[in-house]
């Protein structure tokens, strides 16, 4: 059984970008939100709660410009870090972060990670994988836009749970061939066999692969998928043998995104089913209209349920979405009551 509820609703303006932490008895979701995607007033916002009781969001990033794609993780240590984009231009994005030690309540000043390097460090959009050896992996990418834009994605590598970060190479594609600018925004898992794998959000209307079988030193290059995809983001959470995968389930370059679905894979991401529907599409004429550009998205965000953020929760799985960049929802789900 699916339980969903709005985390925030009928914002002014836009909010979009979501992401979940479960942090004990409660949840901590952050977003983006502003007059629209890029636009000066955009912050992050972050709010503490479970079900339908939420604390009053509050902007944790300040006065930075334009903000994007925050990523909530949870250090061993009880530490809560934020990680999200600033920048005019997506570009020229630079990676800053807040810190939390009581739980998502209060948090430290904003902070650049690392060089602040333009283009980011640490996780684009989906959190970390942490493998057994207590390495994190971040899924990463950099977008160059203009009359050739190109898009490639990476794997950010930590050995101190997020403190710093070693770029590995970008996973190889052939940009002569490849439809569109490339792969971004890479979501990844590991398999009890030990590879780890990704799967990143394409131009080419598939979702692209790559596995690892050395921790993430290195990767195979990137290879389409079986999975249709709307160059949109997708996020994946493996429970004992099952790999799940929320995404919109439709073909295209900027393609609807909706509806908004979880798929099941039991053969380590080889073959994705359908498994639940957690919106529907709308009114098929009821269309977003994506105009992309450097500087952000723009679309009214009608018929849009997207942007999924996937984590488990025991032997649950919490994933917060996008609901028509008016309102970020929370679904909790409980693989256990369905087969895949």
């Amino acid at each position: 059984m699916t339980a969903k509820h709005f985390v925030v609703r009928d914002v002014a303006g836009q909010c979009h970008g979501s992401t979940v932490c479960p942090v004990g008895d409660t949840f901590v979701v952050a977003w983006f939100v502003g007059e629209h995607e890029g636009a000066p007033d955009s912050r992050i916002q972050l709010t503490v709660g479970a079900e339908d009781h939420w604390s009053t969001p509050v902007v944790v990033s300040g006065d930075l410009g334009p903000c994007w794609n925050p990523v909530l993780h949870l250090r061993t240590d009880g530490e809560l870090v934020c990680w999200f984009k600033v920048g005019t231009t997506i570009s020229a994005w630079v990676t800053y972060q807040v810190v939390s030690g009581d739980g998502g309540r209060t948090w430290s000043p904003p902070r650049p990670v690392g060089e602040a390097d333009r283009g980011g460090r640490g996780p684009v959009r989906t959190p970390p994988l942490r493998l057994p050896s207590g390495r994190l992996l971040a899924g990463a990418s950099t977008e160059t836009w203009g009359e050739r834009p190109r898009w490639d994605c990476f794997v950010d590598v930590s050995d101190d749970d997020g403190r710093t970060w070693r770029r590995t190479p970008d996973i190889a594609l052939d940009h002569d061939t490849f439809p569109g600018a490339g792969a971004i925004q890479p979501a990844l898992w590991r398999n009890p066999t030990g590879e780890v794998r990704l799967l990143a959000r394409s131009t080419a209307g598939r979702l692209v692969a790559a596995t690892s079988a050395d921790d993430g030193e290195t990767w195979s290059p990137g290879a389409l998928h079986t999975v249709p995809n709307n160059n949109s983001g997708v996020a994946v959470a493996r429970l004992g043998d099952t790999v799940h995968l929320a995404h919109n389930p439709t073909v295209g370059d900027w393609a609807s995104r909706a509806p908004l679905v979880v798929s099941a894979s039991t053969d380590g991401g080889e073959t994705f089913h359908p498994w639940t529907t957690l919106e529907e599409s709308l009114d098929s004429t009821a269309g977003e209209g994506y105009r992309p550009a450097d500087s952000g998205v723009t679309t009214t965000g009608v018929n849009e349920f997207s942007y999924p953020c996937l984590v488990p929760v025991g032997d649950r799985l919490a994933v917060s979405y996008t609901w028509q960049r008016r309102g970020i929802v929370l679904a909790l789900l409980d693989p256990s009551e369905r087969t895949p």
